[in-house]
């Protein structure tokens, strides 16, 4: 990473950590004041817990020490685990530790399921937007386009979406797809007709698929997942050869978290285009997400091939490889670092 990119990534988590004092403090607050005129709990220092609200480090170090006596009833062991994670994770911050994108992406979730957990659905909603907005830079999907409709209907790059990869990634067609057209003698219109009236079922028919590729990205953008899967699965209904349509699915399980789900939908899209650079970048960040380092980059190698120079794909790599040469009894980085990962 670089440092511009990870000063950026210590403000953002300052700015969730700002959310979950906002959430988290009334909760914390609301649940001490009922315990101590119980009688249930005795805080030790009664000025920390006044504080609460205002300063999230004092919250999450109440949390903690009054688990048992306040807070065990209410939240599981699942919440106190995401406390000590997030207190880690605050103490880091404080410290102007340095914080990589899988910093990030771990730190907002841990955030968002302790605000769902508490009941703070607006801070969790807004955690979870910023979340899925980095998925989706990581992810780097291209936005299809509308096209003419005697043309083979193509996933264009035009415009990004919105925090997502650079401009310019190679534009992705239906492998194989070829424009259908009358090829007919001039006296010959009778029989013409029915290869006309093909054509043109086929060219609504793309036309159709088309319109529900980018409706299923227009609704993803605006994080309606499960409306965007709709799309997809409609696109698909009309033809599962369509890798563009198998990718944007993929791309949507991933934003949802389900990478497993996501790494099917996207070799579905390889069967059908083996040089499809984007679907291997996104096959390859889900291999990344489930801890598979070696197949993330063996991914990622092949997308860098494919589409060489490309910063989203370049940097992905550089973390993979990073990752894979960190891991117990894998070659010397020194060796290996800046080059292809060794082939088993």
């Amino acid at each position: 990473m670089t440092a511009p990119a990870a000063y950026n990534n210590h403000s953002l988590i300052g700015e969730a950590l700002r959310l979950l004092a906002s959430g988290l403090g009334p909760y914390v607050a609301g649940k001490m004041s009922e315990a101590v005129d119980a009688g249930h709990y005795i805080p030790d220092d009664s000025e920390a817990v006044g504080e609460i609200a205002g300063d999230i480090a004092v919250t999450l170090r109440v949390m903690t020490v009054a688990w048992n006596d306040v807070f065990r009833d209410a939240l599981g062991p699942a919440e106190r685990s995401l406390v000590s994670e997030i207190r880690e994770t605050r103490n880091r911050w404080a410290h102007q530790d340095a914080f990589d994108e899988d910093d990030l992406d771990r730190a907002l979730d841990s955030i968002g399921r302790l605000l769902a957990a508490v009941g703070a659905i607006a801070e969790a909603k807004r955690i979870d937007g910023a979340k899925h907005r980095l998925r989706l830079r990581r992810y780097g999907a291209p936005s299809p386009k509308a096209t003419d409709a005697d043309a083979p209907a193509r996933d264009e790059t035009e415009e990004p979406e919105p925090a997502g990869g650079p401009a310019g990634m190679r534009p992705m067609g239906r492998p194989g797809d070829v424009e259908t057209r009358p090829t007919v003698a001039s006296d010959a219109d009778a029989d013409a007709r029915p290869a006309e009236s093909t054509a043109v079922d086929d060219s609504a028919r793309d036309q159709l698929l088309q319109n529900h590729i980018i409706q299923g990205v227009d609704l993803r953008r605006r994080e309606h997942f499960g409306h965007a899967m709709g799309e997809f699965e409609q696109a698909l209904g009309i033809n599962p050869d369509r890798a563009d349509a198998w990718f944007h699915r993929g791309m949507t399980w991933g934003l949802m978290g389900d990478h497993g789900r996501a790494i099917a939908d996207f070799n579905r899209a390889i069967a059908i285009a083996s040089d499809y650079a984007e679907a291997y970048n996104c096959r390859g960040y889900a291999y990344f997400c489930l801890g598979e380092y070696r197949r993330a980059v063996e991914d990622l190698e092949r997308a860098d091939r494919l589409n060489p120079g490309d910063e989203l794909i370049q940097g992905n790599l550089q973390q993979a490889r990073m990752r894979f040469l960190q891991q117990p009894g894998n070659p010397d980085p020194t060796r290996y670092g800046s080059g292809q990962v060794p082939e088993r």
